[in-house]
């Protein structure tokens, strides 16, 4: 299904995520406001195998306030929320998994307009974290984000799954998880 073509992520500053036991590299570009997303980490965390995977994360809000790859917001307010979890730094893990909780909260919020996300974000982690959304650094990174996505044809959906520079397919993120992961990278099934 395809690969990343400029692999190289040493000016990105894509998130990583460090877990136990980390037997293989992975990239996941994620949008935090993405139902398919939040289903996809639950399952990866639950069958144990996020905790075997190097993980870097790529946020690609699908959200046109900043990703100027879409025409219209398929997820109103994943920009301000990514831009949240950018903000997280050596928390942005734990950020991104509070999103995906209140997913369906952060979403009506969202279509109502910035002030009341941005109300539940200052609720949960403080008038730091706004200041730091709106930070121009921050902006900067999230853009970095986007064009690591756009220099390496990443297709503008999420989530997806590069298991080092190899992407797996849409289905096999699904119900063929197991059965790939088994074929390309078994040591990442407990």
């Amino acid at each position: 299904c395809g690969q990343l073509d400029k692999a190289d992520d040493s000016k990105v500053d894509l998130l990583h995520f460090t877990s136990a036991h980390p037997v293989q590299p992975a990239l996941i570009f994620e949008d935090p406001l993405c139902a398919t997303c939040k289903a996809f980490h639950e399952r990866l965390v639950h069958e144990g195998i996020l905790a075997r995977l190097d993980t870097k994360v790529a946020l690609f809000p699908l959200d046109d306030s900043c990703n100027w790859m879409i025409d219209r917001a398929l997820h109103p307010g994943a920009c301000l929320v990514a831009k949240a979890v950018l903000c997280g730094k050596e928390r942005s893990q734990e950020v991104l998994e509070w999103a995906y909780d209140k997913q369906e909260e952060l979403l009506a919020a969202g279509k109502q307009g910035e002030a009341p996300l941005r109300s539940i974000i200052q609720g949960r982690w403080g008038q730091n974290m706004l200041t730091c959304i709106d930070a121009r650094e921050t902006n900067n990174q999230l853009n970095k984000h986007l064009h690591f996505a756009a220099d390496n044809g990443v297709p503008v959906s999420t989530p997806q799954l590069y298991l080092g520079k190899q992407r797996i397919c849409d289905e096999d993120t699904d119900i063929g998880l197991r059965f790939t992961l088994r074929q390309l990278a078994p040591e990442v099934l407990p």
